[in-house]
């Protein structure tokens, strides 16, 4: 018996490779269309070689051809060692497969059975369910084959029925050197049709091409490799700086607002702060060594010099002092609050640098002017657009 499933390397590297030179073939063929297209309606005196035409003519290539072998290439190893995986899955499942119970002779209801075969099937036909190990075993007694599922159930050949009304149908089988063909007829409407199986094999007619393809749209060669590589990170720049600009195009009354906003150094906020908390009756501000890190940290200490403020109202009109005074600023009050001991307060700063922290802080202002609709003055029927490798447009 042999039940293998797993081949050689070989095997599996032919069939995967051969995919991918149908692939880029057909990609070519819309590659093609589109070149020859794009000449001819070139304006007179254009040339290909021009940087827009050019430009226009690599996106397409690498969106009907390029991308595809760029990711089959990634992803070669990893798919064939899946794939055999899989295989070898297979041949342990179905080697290590037991009947759960003595069988009985689907002919003559005998026991005694041996197995000849085990393979992996769907039930039914069904492919969305799981394969499961199907046994073909031969009576000693009449000689004839049984067939059942590893849990014991008996396989049950599904009948032929008439496709026009769903009755049984009779049939009868011819043979001839090149094929096997079954004639049914419908024992209640009387419809005819035939099933022909083909013994006799196409001879595959060789592929003149195939090898200098194989090492073409493989990727073989490093430097066209390389090459496609580079192309794809190009686009995939510039379809960010497209992004990055149109994003910053629909959204020009949060920068305006960014570049309007005060980004005081640490050596600012002393002035900037003391001059308010003194006419509250806070003395004596001190800020801390900062913390520098990913982001910018840095304490500050107070005290309240009016007796009679309690602490929950101390701790109240000096956070609001502090929140207003770096109002229009980059510079935030901590969440975790101010601290109150004895008429000491204290809390901590945080500086705000990043593009998106500022534009959080823009966002939440007060003063942010309404939106304006956006003025496209570009002339859409002169645009090209092609999809990156994430299939997100690139205007070029």
């Amino acid at each position: 018996m042999s039940y293998t499933h797993l081949k050689e390397r070989q095997f599996y590297e032919d069939i995967y490779d051969r995919h991918t030179v149908e692939d880029a073939r057909r990609g070519m063929v819309h590659y093609e269309k589109f070149y020859a297209e794009l000449v001819n309606e070139m304006p007179e005196g254009d040339t290909i070689d021009m940087p827009r035409n050019a430009v226009v003519a690599n996106a397409f290539y690498m969106q009907a051809v390029g991308l595809e072998l760029l990711h089959r290439y990634e992803n070669r190893e990893q798919y064939l060692t899946d794939w055999m995986a899989k295989d070898e899955a297979k041949d342990s499942r179905i080697a290590n497969a037991r009947l759960t119970e003595e069988p009985y002779c689907h002919h003559c209801s005998k026991t005694g059975l041996r197995i000849t075969d085990k393979s992996l099937m769907h039930r039914d036909g069904k492919h969305d369910d799981p394969e499961e190990v199907l046994f073909m075993l031969r009576c000693p007694h009449c000689d004839k084959n049984s067939a059942f599922w590893e849990n014991g159930t008996a396989w049950k050949v599904k009948p032929t029925v008439c496709p026009k009304c769903q009755s049984e149908v009779t049939h009868k089988t011819t043979r001839t050197k090149k094929a096997i063909t079954t004639a049914y007829t419908c024992i209640s409407c009387k419809h005819i049709f035939k099933d022909k199986f083909n013994l006799s094999e196409k001879e595959e007619k060789p592929d003149p091409d195939f090898d200098k393809d194989r090492a073409h749209y493989c990727l073989w060669d490093k430097e066209f490799r390389e090459h496609l590589f580079a192309t794809k990170k190009g686009f995939e720049d510039m379809a960010e700086f497209g992004r990055k600009r149109k994003e910053k195009e629909d959204n020009k009354h949060i920068y305006d607002a960014i570049k309007e906003m005060k980004k005081p150094k640490i050596a600012e906020l002393t002035p900037i702060l003391t001059s308010v908390l003194e006419k509250a009756g806070y003395i004596e501000f001190h800020l801390d060594k900062p913390e520098m890190g990913r982001d910018v940290y840095i304490g500050f200490s107070c005290l309240d010099s009016k007796s009679d403020r309690d602490d929950y109202e101390s701790r109240k009109t000096l956070k609001k002092l502090v929140d207003q005074a770096l109002e229009d600023t980059n510079w935030r009050l901590m969440s975790d609050g101010i601290y109150y001991r004895l008429g000491y307060l204290n809390g901590r700063l945080r500086a705000y640098e990043r593009e998106e922290d500022l534009k959080t802080l823009a966002i939440k202002s007060k003063k942010l002017k309404p939106k304006r609709q956006s003025n496209e003055t570009a002339d859409k029927k002169h645009q090209w657009t092609i999809k990156d490798s994430k299939g997100r447009d690139i205007i070029l």
